[in-house]
């Protein structure tokens, strides 16, 4: 099984900043989702001989191994060949961008030789692209299949997933900390805290990390010490620069503070007279 992922460059400039914040861990968190099922990822593989990258490329050639996606993921309707494409709370969806979208697909299909019975194309929003689904009838018409899924009818049915609407499961964490509306968050976030999910817990902190700090020190919802110090060991050192350090030196020990530090080091911190106090200390001592 082969899943190719790439991020492309979007045309509004306006929403670049963001995406190129949030598309990274995106596709972060899918690289995470599939690797835990064993499944290989390529990135930045181009569709076509033209300039045109996909987001994201499912390739799923054995039963066995979409019946591993349809168990394991929000995806549960892939085929053999599966596009995914991605737009955050800062990068809408339009009815432009879903003609482009379809023209990746078009020529990857075409590219490669794949009959459309073989193929899925996968939209991906934080929040419902009502202009998209309402008024694109004439062009597009749309039906829901689920909470939060919708599919067009066309022979190459676009699956289109708004994060906003999705249920609160295990399933569905690797989309749900993209969620454009923050009371979803929050309740993503209790979900996974309750159900011990360290892992997304930390990835949840990359995407909205006031939330997070807020959620967590809620004592009802206080984090078990396995699950800190397995979100200590995936992301500790990222984590790092965001803390107080008063408070860490005020949690620390006098021997952990100067534990592997020379004595050049020690004494580098010290004013002038706190150093010639200490030498003198230290000499009269050897005499």
């Amino acid at each position: 099984m082969t899943i190719i992922l790439m991020i492309s460059n979007p045309n509004d400039i306006q929403s670049t900043g963001r995406r190129d914040e949030i598309d990274p861990i995106f596709k972060f968190v899918l690289t995470f989702g599939f690797g835990q099922l064993n499944i290989l990822l390529q990135t930045q593989v181009e569709v076509s001989r033209l300039p045109r990258t996909m987001d994201a490329l499912a390739v799923l050639k054995r039963k066995a191994e979409r019946e591993k996606v349809k168990d394991n993921t929000p995806f549960h309707y892939f085929r053999v060949y599966n596009q995914i494409e991605f737009k955050g709370k800062s990068d809408r969806l339009t009815i432009a961008g879903l003609r482009l979208i379809l023209g990746r697909a078009n020529l990857y299909m075409g590219e490669n030789k794949i009959p459309v019975s073989k193929m899925t194309v996968t939209i991906i929003c934080a929040r419902k692209p009502r202009r998209v689904l309402l008024h694109s009838q004439s062009e597009v018409s749309w039906k829901s299949f689920g909470a939060g899924y919708y599919r067009s009818t066309d022979k190459l049915p676009v699956n289109l997933i708004v994060i906003n609407e999705l249920s609160i499961t295990p399933k569905n964490y690797p989309l749900l900390m993209f969620t454009s509306s923050k009371r979803k968050f929050r309740e993503f976030l209790r979900d996974a805290i309750n159900r011990n999910s360290a892992t997304y817990v930390a990835f949840a902190y990359l995407v909205e990390p006031e939330i997070v700090e807020e959620v967590t020190m809620d004592s009802e919802f206080n984090l078990p010490k396995k699950n800190l110090e397995a979100i200590a060991k995936i992301m500790g050192a990222r984590l790092v620069p965001f803390l107080n350090k008063e408070d860490i030196l005020k949690r620390l020990s006098l021997k952990e503070r100067l534990e592997g530090l020379s004595a050049e080091e020690i004494l580098s911190g010290l004013s002038d007279e706190k150093r010639k106090q200490i030498q003198l200390l230290l000499e009269s001592q050897r005499n």
